[in-house]
């Protein structure tokens, strides 16, 4: 009889601090909803670029990979009905470089059966986007190749949370915009403090590296050819654009040291998982005077450097598809 009763006592005092709980969180969450309280990761959430105003101008909140072009689902639709058979995956060197095209316009002389493709390039975006972007909608394309160049935005300084921590937050946007307590949770998990010079990269150079071994080993695994390609760089130690300090990195002095490094990264992944390596880098830095290939900043080609690339990445995807 003392068992039942101890027993019994035990559940009134669980039900208890159940409900109190309960009414706690409804209280706090009521409360939340009276101030007007909201929080969401587009486009609160800082980056070297784009900034605030690119992202709300430029691009439009997505829920899987922080923002894309205002055009994005246009051209999947597109895509999806005409099956082309070259993706060109990468960041704004690629949404805002001519070389996917003058690349097709040489393949139609060398190789015309793949001579089709789509530019799945975003501004601002890293290799944790890319993989995101392939599992979510590459892959369902089918295409015969897909090229993949990011390697820039991975390691710059992360002004908010690190993209692997952006890409943890984005399961939770649903809670987030229906419960206020979530969005609160995300809004303290998501705050950065300390010092630019604290900061850890974007993408760390671990992360970097799996992300497109990842890639490769996916899209091979589903029947599509790979080719990974280096960024190329203008920068020189002792000359670097004075804009990339306090914003992009801790200190301009790390700029080349740093590049190089996410780009031997580039080069492992490729090589160790059976991809195509289109070593861009390597094949701009043999270019007696590389600044006619490239804007002010070192990083996106101009028309000439668009050329340059073209003619290397045709040569790539002929070998890449003839594997």
């Amino acid at each position: 009889m003392d068992s039942s009763r101890g027993a019994r006592t035990i559940v009134t005092s669980v039900a208890l601090v159940i409900v109190s709980v309960a009414f706690a969180v409804g209280l706090a969450e009521f409360g939340l909803r009276v101030a007007h309280f909201e929080y969401h990761l587009y486009p609160t959430v800082q980056f070297g670029w784009p900034d605030a105003t690119a992202l709300r101008d430029d691009y439009r909140a997505d829920p899987d990979v922080m923002w894309v072009t205002r055009d994005f689902d246009e051209k999947l639709d597109l895509v999806r009905r005409g099956h082309p058979a070259i993706v060109f995956m990468g960041d704004s060197c690629t949404e805002y470089g001519s070389y996917p095209w003058k690349t097709l316009e040489r393949l139609q002389a060398t190789a015309p059966a793949i001579a089709t493709g789509v530019v799945l390039g975003v501004g601002g975006w890293s290799s944790e986007q890319g993989l995101t972007l392939l599992r979510r909608d590459v892959l369902a394309l089918k295409p015969t190749l897909v090229t993949i160049y990011y390697g820039w935005n991975d390691h710059w300084v992360a002004l908010g949370p690190t993209d692997p921590d952006l890409t943890l937050a984005h399961r939770l946007l649903w809670l987030g915009d229906h419960s206020r307590i979530a969005a609160l949770w995300m809004k303290v998990r998501m705050g950065v403090s300390g010092s630019i010079a604290e900061r850890p990269n974007r993408v760390p150079i671990d992360r970097y590296r799996a992300n497109i071994q990842n890639i490769v080993r996916e899209a091979q695994a589903s029947g599509i050819r790979v080719v990974v390609i280096t960024a190329p760089s203008n920068h020189v130690r002792g000359h670097e654009p004075a804009y990339l300090s306090n914003r992009f990195l801790r200190s301009v002095d790390e700029l080349v040291p740093l590049h190089q490094a996410y780009t031997e990264a580039t080069r492992a992944a490729a090589r160790d998982n059976g991809a195509t390596l289109c070593d861009a880098a390597a094949t701009f830095d043999r270019v007696e005077s590389k600044r006619p290939l490239f804007w002010a900043d070192g990083i996106h080609l101009t028309e000439a450097g668009d050329h340059v690339m073209a003619d290397l990445l045709a040569r790539c995807i002929v070998q890449a598809v003839k594997h």
